[in-house]
């Protein structure tokens, strides 16, 4: 089983939708950033293809679902920085699974 991290302004990240990310504000937000990259897209289930992102040279994906930014994979420090760098130009924080 994974732990995955996310980036939301919910203090729950389950209640993402009830104060999300909208899906073009994070693109415009990532697309700007010399933070991360944009790579292969992240086939979600239940929304379908969506952009996804990565810290240059880290496998960790970041990709808006449902009000929030999921990142997913094998992460290091600089993409736990990263995370929160973003967190904070969005008004949200960084939550874990479990948080």
């Amino acid at each position: 089983m994974s732990y995955d991290f996310h980036i939301t302004r919910a203090q729950d990240w389950t209640q993402s939708p009830s104060n999300p990310i909208e899906p073009g504000e994070w693109e415009a937000l990532a697309d700007a950033s010399p933070l991360v990259e944009e790579g292969p897209p992240r086939e979600w289930l239940d929304i379908g293809l969506q952009k996804g992102y990565s810290v240059p040279g880290e496998t960790a994906v970041f990709s808006w679902r449902r009000g929030r930014i999921d990142i997913v994979g094998r992460y290091t420090d600089n993409t736990e920085t990263a995370a929160e760098a973003l967190a904070a130009a969005l008004g949200a924080h960084v939550r874990g699974d479990d948080d």
